[in-house]
């Protein structure tokens, strides 16, 4: 497979409808670099019924997802990650504008694990580009859905225990000034359209949650995104790292009998 983040995905000739759809990989970030394909993205954008990103922001409900992001009555992240790994995020808490010192013992290691990721790039935009594909996709009017719900991507948390987040984390911060240089190295990496790549950093990074938070979803994601691309022409937008390897849904779109085609 050629780089590309944006791909063509055409229904197989038995198909009620069958007009192109296409699979773009996205990042959740404001930083503009992530934003360079924002100009062939909107030249397809239009030619679509429906826009999914991984789900319809309209879903979000704060509350739901604010209660997540916190730990469970009885739990603090001292004990969690133990006295040094604690120790560690509170120096890092102090120069990042994510973590709020004053709450910082009862958030969920997974909201400190995003934080960390987020306070290494800029925040140029209003909203993150995957946001952005959505308020997009609006304007022209397109019908917006989500190849998960926002329960699903809940449930993806709370599957995950508590100790195994935390081991997650403690093992980021020990590594702390190596990821600020992987998350450079994943940016240039994207700006490049070079999935495998950005597929092969997420496998590291996920470790032991592989099968949660990638395998599992794709797999997921791919069913959704055939059972509305049968029907009516789709844009869908999910991480980048979903797209490729063995188990990515470009693989398994392909075997569902679509046929894909990188735009560069």
């Amino acid at each position: 497979m050629r780089p590309s983040l944006l791909w063509q995905v055409t229904p197989p000739d038995d198909a009620p409808q069958t007009a192109p759809s296409y699979l773009f990989g996205t990042m959740h970030v404001r930083d503009l670099r992530a934003f360079e394909w924002m100009g062939l993205v909107e030249q397809h954008l239009s030619e679509c019924a429906v826009f999914a990103t991984e789900f319809d922001f309209s879903e979000m409900d704060q509350a739901a997802l604010g209660a997540a992001l916190r730990l469970p009555e009885g739990h603090d992240l001292e004990r969690l990650l133990g006295r040094g790994a604690w120790k560690r995020l509170q120096l890092v808490a102090r120069q990042n504008p994510y973590l709020p010192l004053a709450t910082l013992r009862w958030q969920h290691p997974m909201a400190i694990s995003t934080a960390l990721s987020a306070g290494n790039l800029a925040t140029e935009s209003p909203h993150s580009l995957d946001e952005a594909l959505w308020h997009a996709a609006n304007r022209l009017g397109l019908e917006t859905t989500g190849v998960e719900t926002f329960a699903d991507q809940l449930q993806t948390l709370r599957s995950i225990d508590l100790q195994t987040h935390a081991r997650q984390l403690s093992g980021l911060l020990k590594r702390q000034s190596g990821h600020q240089r992987h998350v450079g190295r994943m940016m240039e990496q994207y700006r490049r359209g070079d999935i495998h790549a950005l597929y092969k950093s997420a496998k590291r990074e996920t470790h032991g949650l592989r099968y949660a938070l990638i395998y599992r979803r794709n797999a997921l994601m791919s069913l959704r995104f055939v059972e509305i691309a049968r029907e009516r022409p789709l844009f869908c937008a999910v991480g980048a790292a979903h797209l490729a390897g063995a188990k990515g849904m470009l693989r398994l779109l392909k075997h569902a009998g679509f046929r894909i085609m990188p735009l560069v």
